[in-house]
């Protein structure tokens, strides 16, 4: 989408981004999460959740970063990255991938172009960090998997957990990274 700018998440911008992932948490999970998993992560956590997030990444040495997608001074969406959180069923050679750990846009402006420039300026920034590849786990039910595979993103590897008595399934995506025109800061 012409005009989306990304950039760096500033501690500033922790509001704007809990409202995104608040809005498009219900947007997406209403009828696949229980409620409760609603009631034990409300708006007002997930805002001191961004708020610590979009501080510590200020420190280099934990390879974290959160960016935000701007469109016409606003923030349209966010995404963050970081180094992949192994699990026990993974090949070793895991540790060496990145993850995307949320990328969530405000759900008027899903479908526009934003969720693909988060995608390539995390693919970037997980390349300039020196991480292969990019994983992401998806909750089965969420409309995004079309686009990751859209994004080049391949099925690894499958597992269930339990949201509060309902047995879930979520699927782990992942994709080469490569670098791409940088974001600006």
């Amino acid at each position: 989408m012409a005009g989306v700018r990304i950039r760096s998440a500033r501690v500033g911008d922790a509001p704007a981004i809990a409202r995104i992932h608040w809005d498009s948490w219900v947007a997406t999970y209403t009828g696949v999460f229980p409620q409760a998993v609603f009631d034990d992560f409300s708006f007002a956590q997930r805002e001191k959740l961004w708020t610590h997030e979009t501080a510590r990444h200020a420190d280099a040495s934990l390879r974290r970063q959160v960016l935000v997608a701007e469109l016409e001074g606003c923030i349209a969406g966010f995404a963050s990255v970081g180094p992949y959180r192994v699990q026990e069923s993974d090949d070793p050679a895991a540790a060496l991938d990145g993850e995307l750990f949320a990328i969530y846009l405000d759900p008027p402006l899903q479908r526009k172009g934003v969720g693909r420039a988060l995608w390539g300026a995390s693919n970037a920034w997980l390349h300039g960090a020196g991480f292969v590849a990019l994983r992401l786990w998806c909750v089965d039910g969420n409309e995004a998997e079309a686009f990751y595979r859209a994004m080049g993103a391949q099925c690894v590897a499958r597992k269930s957990f339990d949201a509060h008595g309902s047995l879930l399934y979520e699927s782990c995506y992942r994709a080469a990274t490569h670098s791409s025109p940088p974001y600006s800061s």
